[in-house]
């Protein structure tokens, strides 16, 4: 019999050898024998295992499964999977550029989600053991989670293009994380760096350029963050700012389309902005401002009594002495 302890210097590189394509997880009282795609072959107890139980329970599935042989060790131009997350609107994740199916486990597809938004940071077993299954003992709980996450690793490893060479799931110490060599690639990132390079841009007094970075972020903005999680606590901090950032931006875009005379998307920016915030009052002055170049004095007006209708509504208040003096303005040039 060997200790806890034996296992666990076992699994960081000891002797104990297993054939090509196999790994081993360790759990606090359990050491599971998994192939790389995921699959598990076995469970053997951290505190009395034999070892060789272990390594013979390998060469037993490698003798009933044959294409655990097709295993090769990576070479230098081995290229493991590039993943994709889409987390604007509802979330999708692509593998190499092609569509993956998420299957109907909704636990798997949870915290797939959360490894992926938090990919830097290695979660606890304990931490998703107590979101996802808060009503649970330790025992079903951790049960539950091993189930999910063979799950989950099963659905990566149906990777249209090319297999993943390393489980990309990885369990270190009592913390998922993702693999390292997993290229990863989200839409908030894309878009967060457009937002910051329009920035840059704008105060170097580059005014096309950065609307140009603001339109390819704005574009991959289908929606607000994981619109399906509106309750989960750890995304709403996320889905707020991001809103913010996009809304700042449709607002820059707003500006810079008037005073280059791109008076038609000027307007459908600030109609983006009062989508979201309705009682947004620098659109409704910069609507009356588009409408007046366009010639459309009605209109103009129109979006004053709008905004004035709809500010007393919600906070019982009068627009800013801004907007009534441009307001009282267009009445005098257009009674």
């Amino acid at each position: 019999m060997h200790s806890s302890q034996d296992l666990g210097k076992y699994m960081q590189g000891s002797s104990l050898e297993l054939p090509p394509g196999y790994y081993l997880e360790r759990d606090p009282d359990i050491l599971i024998l998994r192939r790389l795609d995921g699959a598990m072959i076995g469970a053997f107890s951290s505190r009395g295992a034999v070892l060789n139980a272990v390594r013979q329970a390998a060469e037993v599935d490698l003798r009933e499964e044959p294409s655990a042989q097709r295993w090769e060790a990576p070479t230098s131009d081995a290229i493991q999977p590039s993943l994709q997350a889409r987390f604007f609107g509802h979330f999708e994740m692509l593998c190499n550029g092609e569509p993956v199916s998420l299957g109907r486990s909704g636990k798997a597809r949870s915290i797939l989600k959360y490894l992926m938004a938090n990919r830097f940071r290695p979660v606890s077993q304990d931490h998703l053991m107590g979101w996802l299954w808060p009503e649970s003992n330790l025992k079903r709980a951790r049960w539950s989670l091993n189930s999910a996450i063979h799950i989950l690793r099963n659905l990566i490893s149906e990777c249209p293009s090319s297999a993943p060479l390393n489980p990309v799931v990885v369990l270190e110490e009592g913390y998922y994380r993702l693999c390292s060599e997993t290229r990863v690639i989200t839409d908030v990132d894309e878009f967060e760096a457009h937002y910051e390079e329009g920035r840059r841009l704008e105060k170097e007094g580059r005014a096309r350029e950065a609307a140009a970075e603001y339109e390819k972020a704005i574009e991959l903005y289908r929606g607000d963050y994981l619109v399906e999680d509106l309750y989960e606590d750890w995304t709403m901090v996320e889905r707020e700012r991001l809103s913010n950032a996009s809304m700042d931006m449709l607002g820059r875009l707003a500006v810079h389309y008037y005073e280059t005379e791109h008076y038609q998307q000027s307007l459908q920016a600030c109609y983006r902005i009062l989508e979201k915030d309705r009682c947004h009052e620098d659109s409704y002055r910069l609507l009356m401002r588009c409408y007046t170049q366009l010639s459309l004095w009605e209109m103009a007006l129109r979006q004053y009594r709008l905004c004035e209708r709809i500010l007393k509504q919600e906070y019982g208040t009068a627009p800013m002495s801004e907007t009534q003096v441009l307001y009282a303005s267009l009445l005098s040039e257009h009674p």
